[in-house]
């Protein structure tokens, strides 16, 4: 529609195709009811053409005062009223004496600059007395309602009681200000409009501002004839919008006289400043009010308006009452980093109780989870996209989202909400309400059936109020205000949600983040450590008489007691904060040497030794147990070995002796070798303890004594002597010196390790000693790669090839049943190992000779 269309439509001339853009505020005449004057500047400037016979007066003429048209007494009451602070809603006074012996009723109030006056014939007094008495009922009974619908019952009782009209009605408007009649109290002979919807087009939309800005209008008699203002010639329009006595559009006196009607009313009922609805009243011959009456009229509505705006303040409080009490509990569960999803979830179907809805479900991280009745992920992708909510940041609803969102595939869902929580992550709670099949009873076809006569096009009589039905298809029902305000609590309780893991998991990932540098910081300390303690085993020259075999044999050998230190100092506290025992390390160190029951004891309480004790002990056992298996009793079976240690509760030492027996003979060495140098030196200055050698012809015995600070705790006293446990995975490998020389030769192997150095190594080896086949992956496709093309005999699968685990060539293994074993830093019990528990592990550090040893026992069958 353009302003030039609306320019166009003049009132009084408007037809049904052009009435919603008639100026009904601008009539220029009013009902034959009373009559109008209006002062401009303390001058008449407007005045309707009965003014004078109306107040039986001379000819009114443009110009004169107050004064001049009414009388001195009567001018100074209109100018009284005139001057109050609220000048719009008119101003009333009742039984005026205006001259003449006349008794008015006047009503004043002003236009921009202009004093509008409307004249009544004055209410008579015993109506007065009358009406006081009935309204001061009327209250009565509607002073307490239980709900909205008993109020509205009680109150059409008592209007039509109090002001004897035929018919009343209460029309409420829905959100696309169509109407429906929902109370009606009539003549028993009247046919019933209870139940029926009208159209929006009934009341087009300036006619809905009239009634939210004026809250009554009367209509005595809807075959009135207008009558006109004069004016002077070129003046700009009158605005009548809060004039009792304006003229109403002829389009409406003919919809009611096609209805029958020839008088009404109609009160507005406000509702939080917007047009809730209407009390209709119809009567079917002339009934003409009194401005008292129309007053009554007016207060008993806006006694209702108020009464429905108690009822909603009550239900909205009861409801956000519950809803925060809800809300409250998500909050106090909603910990940790848990965020929306784990919150939202498990109260999702509480929440759904509380706006009534059939379904729904939390968007969020791109995800959906959902309960009840609801739209399949990729309908709520789409749905999310149609209505850009995240981006606009607002709740948007619908109740046909065939028709707002046609895109999407038709459902059992006709109604949804989007709630945002979190737009910049696109989260937000959606809502469902399933279609409502109705069958809406219209008054009249509400596409209208007209017909063209002399005056237009107009409505059929009566034809187009005859009962008419239709099937409403593709509807949920309405989200109503109460619905939106509890969704906006929702949003800002979800939100807090959000807000709170978001910030919980920024302190966390912080916290983290100066934990991790702190563990960096830690574990270069560390490593700096361990390689200054390789480049000091390293660094120390062979004796004479050993080969660069010798030397490599003793330089891993010392390597692997690092580690194996290593890996007793952290499988040995997790979780517990204690640290290794020195049984365990013993048997650690020990357990590869006993050949025959007995000839390896230990026996001692139990004492657990710090990470710096742990790693120099470690060093020095195994250069103990190297000597004792090259040259003292571990080299023959009936040698034996016996270590013992014992705790001193008062001085908190730990004393360990290490005794050899029925060996070689026994000669000092002429030299002194890194196990001297330990014994010698490394106990006094790492460890501030002591420790000797001696060299008896039966047996070496050694001396070593710990004192407090290298220990952790000594819980107990009892001594014990455990048997020495393996690795099960060890358990049944065959002795190197039982397997045939040429095991391996021929064999296709893979090795799939990603340490270029250690592949090389063991590649060679295998190769050049063993004349096996050897196959190098360096990463977990090309192992894959491999097994697609090629047969393969035996593996060795590093667990951590460049960050991934190598289940994926492990399983591929397994079932073409090709044996393997595993080569691992993590120790014993990792994730991946004892997924395939019956492979042997093979702990890194190893000598090359160790992982040829374990291959050779797979293809013999005894790993």
């Amino acid at each position: 529609m353009t302003a030039t269309d609306t320019d166009q439509v003049i009132f009084g001339q408007a037809d049904l195709t052009s009435c919603d853009r008639e100026p009904i505020h601008i009539p220029a005449s009013i009902q034959p009811a009373g009559c109008v004057m209006a002062f401009t500047g303390g001058r008449l400037a407007r005045f309707s053409e009965n003014a004078a016979s109306f107040m039986d007066r001379p000819a009114l003429q443009m110009g004169m005062t107050p004064e001049d048209c009414i009388g001195q007494e009567a001018a100074a009451t209109i100018l009284a009223l005139a001057d109050r602070d609220n000048t719009t809603h008119p101003a009333i006074s009742f039984d005026v004496d205006c001259g003449g012996n006349q008794k008015q009723d006047i009503a004043v109030h002003r236009s921009d600059d202009t004093i509008i006056v409307e004249f009544e014939t004055a209410t008579p007094a015993r109506l007065h007395a009358g009406l006081a008495g009935m309204q001061r009922a009327t209250l009565e009974r509607l002073r307490d309602p239980t709900d909205i619908l008993s109020l509205l019952r009680d109150a059409a009782a008592s209007i039509r009681q109090t002001f004897g009209y035929d018919r009343v009605m209460v029309y409420r408007f829905a959100p696309d200000w169509s109407g429906q009649v929902i109370v009606e109290n009539r003549r028993d002979d009247l046919e019933s409009f209870f139940g029926q919807h009208f159209p929006a087009s009934d009341i087009p939309a300036q006619a809905r501002e009239l009634y939210r800005r004026s809250l009554i209008r009367v209509i005595s008699d809807v075959t009135y004839q207008p009558v006109p203002l004069i004016e002077e010639a070129g003046a700009a329009p009158l605005d009548m919008s809060f004039m009792h006595l304006r003229a109403v559009s002829p389009i409406h006196c003919e919809y009611l006289t096609n209805m029958g009607v020839r008088a009404s009313m109609s009160v507005s009922l406000i509702v939080d400043g917007k047009l809730w609805g209407l009390i209709a009243c119809h009567h079917y011959s002339p009934r003409r009010l009194f401005m008292a009456e129309r007053i009554t009229a007016k207060m008993i509505g806006e006694v209702i308006a108020l009464q429905i705006i108690g009822l909603n303040r009550s239900r909205r409080l009861t409801l956000t009452q519950a809803a925060h009490r809800f809300l409250s509990r998500i909050l106090r569960d909603a910990s940790g980093t848990d965020g929306l999803t784990i919150c939202a979830r498990s109260h999702l179907p509480e929440l759904l109780e509380l706006i009534p809805c059939d379904g729904g479900g939390i968007w969020t991280d791109r995800h959906w989870s959902s309960t009840g009745l609801s739209l399949p992920e990729e309908d709520v992708r789409t749905l999310l996209a149609l209505t850009e909510t995240a981006g606009q940041n607002h709740i948007w609803h619908s109740d046909c989202l065939m028709r707002d969102c046609p895109e999407l595939p038709p459902s059992d869902i006709s109604g949804a909400m989007v709630i945002p929580v979190w737009p910049e992550q696109d989260d937000c709670l959606i809502l469902f309400r399933r279609e409502i099949i109705q069958t809406v009873v219209w008054g009249g076809d509400p596409t209208k059936t007209y017909t063209t006569g002399p005056h237009g096009i107009r409505l059929t009589p009566r034809r187009s109020f005859e009962i008419w039905t239709e099937e409403v298809r593709h509807h949920s029902a309405y989200w109503s205000d109460d619905d939106l305000e509890l969704a906006g609590l929702f949003r800002s309780a979800l939100m807090e949600v959000v807000a709170r893991s978001s910030h919980q998991k920024l302190q966390e990932r912080t916290q983290a983040e100066a934990t991790q540098r702190m563990l960096n910081d830690e574990l270069n300390h560390r490593v700096k450590n361990v390689l200054a303690v390789v480049q000091s085993l390293v660094s120390r020259l062979p004796a004479e008489q050993d080969s660069a075999a010798d030397y490599r044999r003793t330089i891993q050998g010392r390597i692997r007691a690092l580690a194996s230190a290593h890996d007793l100092a952290i499988s040995a506290g997790k979780g517990t904060g204690k640290g290794t025992s020195l049984h365990d390390l013993l048997a650690t160190d020990l357990a590869p040497y006993s050949t025959g029951e007995g000839q390896i004891t230990l026996s001692g309480p139990e004492i657990s030794l710090t990470g710096r004790a742990l790693t120099l002990l470690a060093l020095l056992f195994h250069e103990l147990t190297t000597n004792a298996v090259k040259y003292g009793a571990l080299s023959i079976p009936a040698g034996q070995l016996a270590v013992r240690w014992e705790h001193d509760p008062v001085s908190g030492t730990c004393t360990i002796h290490w005794q050899e027996r029925n060996g070689p003979p026994v000669r000092t060495p002429k030299r002194s070798g890194f196990g001297s140098l330990l014994i010698d030196r490394a106990i006094s200055h790492d460890l501030r303890g002591t420790a000797t050698r001696h060299f008896h012809p039966e047996g070496v015995a050694v001396e070593i004594c710990l004192p407090a600070a290298a220990i952790i705790a000594a819980p107990g006293a009892a001594d014990r002597n455990p048997p020495r446990q393996k690795d099960q995975r060890q358990k049944n490998q065959c002795p190197a010196g039982h397997l045939p020389a040429n095991i391996l030769r021929g064999k296709t192997i893979l090795v799939l390790e990603d340490e270029f150095l250690v592949a090389t190594d063991l590649e060679e080896t295998l190769q050049s000693e063993k004349q096996a086949v050897v196959l190098v992956a360096p990463t977990i496709q090309e192992a894959l790669d491999i097994l697609e093309t090629r047969t393969v005999d035996l593996a060795i699968l590093d667990v951590n090839v460049g960050g991934t685990t190598s289940v994926p060539v492990a399983t591929v293994l397994t079932e073409r049943a090709v044996p393997f074993l595993f080569a691992t830093g993590y120790g014993k019990g990792a994730s991946v190992t004892e997924t395939f528990p019956t492979a042997p592990i093979l702990a890194k550090p190893y000598a090359t000779g160790e992982a040829v040893n374990a291959l050779a026992s797979l293809a013999a069958g005894c790993g």
